[in-house]
């Protein structure tokens, strides 16, 4: 048990990420592990009377401001402290490279929060989901990073604005190509993504010959393939971001 001054152990502590699609949760304790995930508060909620232990609550969000004031609201009503992140200058020895930080979305900034802490050299982190974000640090300076549509909000894309061109449900994890129209798409917005990948193995290695890639992500078993290089840790990043500063404020 990891406890302060004022007794709070990792596992009254909850981590919230807001994301596009999905709430993902998890105690302080668990972050290394797979984070719960869910579409409302309600079920958040459920959980947290459950466990009934929790003081705070540390959350970040990109969506809109209306469901963080109601998580906000039931935080008060349970007497639970409400921390909300934002994104920030500079932190845990990172440096923002942009002129209003405030224009990132928070998710990109605790990445990167959370990879520094994994990273041994320079590096980039890969976050695949709805959106895919990479931003690169070295010596602790971000250099600044692409967003580039998910795999899923790429194929729906195709799909919509072309005629005779299908898709299924499925999601790869091999590498390889398509033999009818439905595999194609989906092989072909993956190779988009691994493209994405090597892009971004490119461009750290002109900036330094050893670095670390940081993958996470819900989507992030598509890269499965690669069978996870010497220099590639997989994380839970923006959870591991939030841990970082739960821990720097309530953990002495």
């Amino acid at each position: 048990m990891v406890t302060n001054e004022n007794n709070i152990d990792e596992s009254q502590v909850i981590l919230v990420d807001i994301g596009n699609t999905k709430i993902k949760y998890t105690l302080l304790s668990d972050v290394e592990n797979e984070p719960y995930s869910c579409e409302d508060s309600t079920v958040l909620f459920s959980f947290i009377d459950r466990v009934q232990n929790i003081t705070h609550l540390y959350i970040a969000s990109v969506r809109n401001q209306e469901l963080v004031d109601e998580i906000s609201t039931m935080c008060g009503e349970r007497k639970i402290i409400f921390v909300e992140k934002h994104t920030e200058k500079e932190a845990f020895g990172i440096k923002n490279s942009y002129d209003n930080e405030q224009k990132m979305g928070v998710d990109r900034w605790l990445a990167m929060v959370g990879a520094a802490e994994k990273a041994k050299n320079a590096f980039f982190v890969m976050d695949v989901g709805t959106a895919i974000t990479v931003d690169f640090v070295v010596d602790g300076q971000h250099l600044g990073g692409w967003i580039v549509p998910g795999f899923h909000v790429m194929k729906d894309s195709l799909v919509a604005s072309t005629k005779k061109v299908y898709a299924n449900d499925e999601i790869p994890i091999t590498f390889g190509v398509g033999n009818d129209t439905e595999e194609c798409v989906a092989k072909g917005c993956h190779a988009a993504l691994y493209g994405v990948y090597l892009s971004a193995i490119d461009y750290i290695s002109s900036k330094r010959t050893d670095f670390d890639v940081i993958l996470g992500g819900g989507d992030k078993k598509m890269f499965a393939f690669l069978k996870s290089a010497d220099n590639m840790r997989l994380a839970h990043l923006v959870m591991q971001g939030l841990a970082r500063y739960a821990r720097s404020e309530l953990i002495k």
